[in-house]
């Protein structure tokens, strides 16, 4: 499916809480354990045609504000990372930009990543965004 629309920010505001953030303690890093969201956004569809765009670099810089602004910052890769699979026994190829988050593990949490995964299909076309995650313990 083709792109749809730009990335709306604004349907984000609604999940928005402090609780989101992790919460930094001076003797044991963390004061509980938190999750690590992996948040894989399509950048480009690789066709024999050459790239068609899915999500723009306009897309990407509102998406990492958004994370900048409710986690207090992410980490993203620098290289695209290619994906490659079976799309209605069809094979696809896309480039996709990493994005990594630390988060509290907290129900809003799992509420935010499930908006942002619905805003991401929406504005993209795309029928699934990947969005992982995991738990972290830091020692």
């Amino acid at each position: 499916m083709a792109r749809q629309r730009d990335f709306d920010q604004g349907v984000l505001d609604h999940y928005v809480d402090l609780r989101l953030k992790v919460r930094w303690n001076s003797t044991g890093l963390f004061e509980n354990r938190v999750w690590q969201f992996v948040v894989l956004v399509p950048r480009w569809l690789l066709t024999s045609g050459g790239r068609e765009p899915i999500c723009t670099a306009h897309d990407l810089r509102l998406i990492e504000d958004l994370l900048w602004r409710d986690f207090g910052g992410y980490t993203s890769m620098v290289s695209p990372v290619r994906g490659l699979g079976l799309r209605d026994q069809q094979v696809e190829k896309n480039l996709h930009t990493q994005i990594t988050v630390l988060a509290a593990r907290w129900r809003g949490t799992r509420r935010y990543f499930r908006a942002l995964r619905r805003e991401l299909e929406k504005c993209s076309g795309e029928k699934t965004i990947a969005i992982f995650r995991q738990e972290l313990v830091i020692v």
